[in-house]
């Protein structure tokens, strides 16, 4: 006999500055009381879900990347450099044309990366706190891709600033990151949006954030790497659709239009992020209600129904 309330993990998946839109549907799921016990994060994912597991308050969220944004210091990193006109599904797409037309082609046969780790090392320590995972308040799961065997390597504790680096090392753009006996890439190559990490931790019902672009959008091929990139998208797309399969709900934030490189539309972004939220929310709230025990559905209080009804 179930004695105790679903147990439900917050999945969020990569996709460079569009995965702000996190923040927002944090900043929902927070006000509107629905309880997170476990978040697995890919990549930008892994670095708003650490955030938010060490420090599980959305508006000082919102309030900390938004200022390291406006920064001096983020422009220094120079990942404005990176956004181009043209769409892509994925970042791959993109660092391929950068090297297409920015890099002579030799440099790219001596070299393991575009740029190197220190770049998006430290938007990390800009935005992460130097903790361990297993310390968060929240449990945290952080995604990366095993270069070696191809598998998902998930990772529950360490260093949360070197988890997170590792699941943001986008191939190409960003050199693999050695841990542990493993090499290890961009999480988004075997889990673009976590959801099997949470459903092997137990949990109950799984919320995926979905915040990649619609292949459908795509440009037509104009040349052979056009080719060779769309079917990379494809395929990303077909494992992203087979992944989600797990999740209970998926939200979907509108922001396939905008770069993964323009972290500057923050607030465009984070808006989208809390509509998408807002929008799915009666689904969570009724799916809590499905799989809470039959004694928690039969003596909740007047309250309690009150204040989802109005968070809904």
């Amino acid at each position: 006999m179930n004695l105790r309330r679903p147990k439900i993990g917050l999945a969020l998946g990569g996709g460079g500055a569009r995965g702000l839109s996190h923040i927002g549907v944090l900043k929902i799921l927070e006000a509107a009381h629905v309880p997170i016990d476990m978040i697995a994060g890919t990549s930008i994912g892994a670095l708003v879900g650490g955030c938010y597991a060490l420090r599980p308050d959305a508006i000082e969220l919102e309030r900390r990347v938004r200022e390291y944004i406006e920064s001096p210091a983020f422009k220094n990193t120079g990942l404005n450099r990176f956004k181009r006109p043209e769409p892509a599904e994925n970042f791959f797409g993109q660092v391929a044309k950068y090297v297409r037309e920015r890099i002579v082609i030799n440099l790219a046969h001596s070299r393991l990366s575009v740029v190197g780790a220190d770049r998006m090392g430290r938007v990390v320590e800009a935005v992460l706190d130097d903790r361990r995972i297993e310390d968060t308040k929240i449990p945290l799961l952080i995604v990366a891709t095993d270069l070696h065997t191809g598998d998902d390597c998930i990772m529950r504790e360490g260093r949360i600033r070197e988890a997170a680096l590792a699941s943001a090392a986008i191939p190409g753009f960003l050199p693999p990151v050695k841990q542990n006996g493993h090499l290890l890439v961009d999480g988004a190559v075997t889990a673009p949006v976590p959801v099997r990490a949470l459903k092997d931790a137990g949990m109950d019902i799984i919320i995926a954030v979905d915040v990649g672009q619609d292949i459908r959008t795509q440009p037509e091929a104009q040349n052979i790497v056009d080719i060779m990139f769309r079917t990379n998208s494809i395929t990303s797309h077909k494992l992203k659709t087979l992944l989600l399969e797990a999740a209970d709900v998926i939200v979907r934030p509108d922001v396939g239009h905008i770069h993964w490189a323009d972290f500057q539309n923050i607030r465009d972004l984070i808006e989208e992020g809390k509509r998408a939220a807002h929008e799915k929310l009666p689904d969570i709230l009724e799916l809590i209600r499905e799989k809470r025990p039959f004694w928690m559905r039969l003596f909740r209080s007047g309250r309690q129904r009150e204040e989802e009804l109005q968070a809904a």
